[in-house]
């Protein structure tokens, strides 16, 4: 006889199962780009540190790349360009987000979507781009935010794993991944004892486990290290995938990624990335102000990961992660600018950078710290992140001024190809206007999916 509990569960899975399939993207990714393409009459960001903006210009592309940038009217253009007048408009580089989950979870309440996370502590053979869904439903509301590419990161344990680079339009994630191995994702352990009503832990007891975390971690990195030289001496030393994807990191040929806010714990990580000869990036960074020295000294970057959000401690200004990005420029350390890791709040990385020109810092350094800056950080400056010649076409026609609240991508453009400009939210004003029609309450006009306002 079957049992009629199982095949209630049977449905109800596949009734869960597809309505995660129901909220995948269903957009076709942009062919590769067919005819050189001319922005003609443009207010131009470059985003290259020290270049003044272009009030009236011109940049040209074919197959990807930028191939010229100017000022005034462009050259004579080939008799297959397609060319857009921009009168009115500004053209900027595609935003460059350090530190996303943007493919890696959907709906953080159902499992199933979400894979930003590995059972264990220790899985530096993990590569973020692997797990990336590209019909996510969040990467074209990212898109429509202007954000092109993301350095993905994967998310628990102590050494998480690798990030990878990513673009934002493609058939598969291997489409989309621009670098596979980004960098080394490390979780710093916290080394200040939190004092507070919802801590269940004495101090003594936070102190005993900060120690062992930190110890755990060096035992880690220096078997890794002892295996690496061992193979060297002897290529037939037998293989460990967990070593393999170490290298690296250890012989500093790629970054380190810790993960640290309080300043304890970036000291910390700083301290002991410096005795071990690595590579480090601090990420977070709400502390980074109390560690100004030792992050000049180590020409450590950081990325701040979101200002708009709470001082880490109470003894901070009110104002302290709004005027943090000012102050690590006044000091002269690198720094880009995130949202945190939550990928449905992806769009709004102008904004984060604009709260930072309301607190102090230069707009064209608030802009880098979103596309120049950020792509610097990451390893990419040489193709991504600015407007020259010989970097990737990954760029955006905005309706107005970067970074103001009002402007919003109406053209974007990844290495050329011209995307699809559609997200759900944009679905779904349609699909209401059409309710509210219907009932009297608006007028008869079917809204357009895309912005009104184009270049032609």
């Amino acid at each position: 006889m079957i049992n009629a509990e199982k095949i209630i569960l049977g449905l109800v899975g596949l009734l869960g199962m597809s309505a995660i399939t129901a909220a995948q993207s269903d957009q076709i990714p942009a062919r590769p780009q067919q005819n050189p393409v001319a922005l003609v009459n443009a207010r131009i960001y470059t985003a290259v540190p020290g270049q003044a903006t272009i009030d009236r210009g011109y940049v040209i592309f074919d197959k990807g790349i930028i191939t010229a940038v100017g000022a005034g009217d462009a050259p004579t253009l080939a008799q297959n360009c397609e060319k857009l007048d921009c009168a009115g408009f500004t053209v900027l580089p595609g935003f460059f987000h350090v530190g996303s989950q943007l493919g890696l979870v959907e709906v953080q309440q159902v499992s199933a979507t979400d894979d930003r996370n590995e059972f264990g502590s220790f899985h530096p053979e993990i590569r973020a781009c692997v797990a990336v869904n590209p019909d996510s439903d969040l990467i074209p509301v990212a898109r429509s935010g202007g954000v092109l590419n993301t350095v993905v990161f994967p998310q628990r344990g102590v050494v998480a794993g690798h990030a990878s680079i990513m673009n934002v339009d493609g058939w598969t994630s291997e489409d989309q991944t621009l670098v596979e191995r980004a960098g080394l994702v490390v979780n710093w352990p916290m080394t200040e004892p939190i004092v507070a009503p919802w801590m269940d832990k004495s101090v003594e007891d936070q102190k005993k486990d900060a120690s062992k975390n930190l110890k755990d971690i060096d035992t880690f990195f220096e078997r890794a290290k002892t295996w690496m030289l061992a193979r060297e001496k002897n290529p037939k030393t037998e293989g460990d995938l967990q070593f393999e994807n170490m290298i690296g990191a250890l012989k500093g040929e790629e970054p380190i990624y810790f993960v640290a806010n309080s300043p304890g714990q970036i000291e910390s990580a700083l301290l002991w990335a410096k005795s071990k000869n690595l590579k480090p990036i601090i990420w977070g960074g709400a502390g980074a102000a109390a560690c100004i020295a030792l992050l000049k000294e180590m020409k450590c970057p950081v990325v701040i990961a979101g200002t708009h959000r709470l001082p880490g401690r109470r003894a901070d200004a009110l104002d302290s992660i709004y005027t943090l990005a000012k102050t690590l420029a006044d000091a002269g350390v690198p720094f880009c600018i995130a949202t945190g890791n939550d990928p449905s709040n992806e769009r709004h990385l102008p904004d984060h950078a604009a709260t930072t020109v309301a607190y102090g810092l230069p707009r064209d350094m608030a802009l880098q710290s979103v596309t120049s800056g950020a792509a610097n950080i990451a390893g990419v400056g040489e193709r991504l992140g600015s407007i020259a010649p010989g970097k990737l076409a990954t760029l955006q026609i905005a309706s107005g001024e970067p970074l103001e609240m009002t402007t919003e991508p109406v053209v974007l453009f990844s290495q050329g190809r011209r995307l699809d400009f559609g997200d759900r939210q944009k679905r779904l004003d349609v699909k209401y206007h059409e309710k509210y029609q219907r009932m009297g309450l608006l007028p008869a006009v079917t809204p357009t999916p895309a912005p009104i306002r184009k270049p032609v």
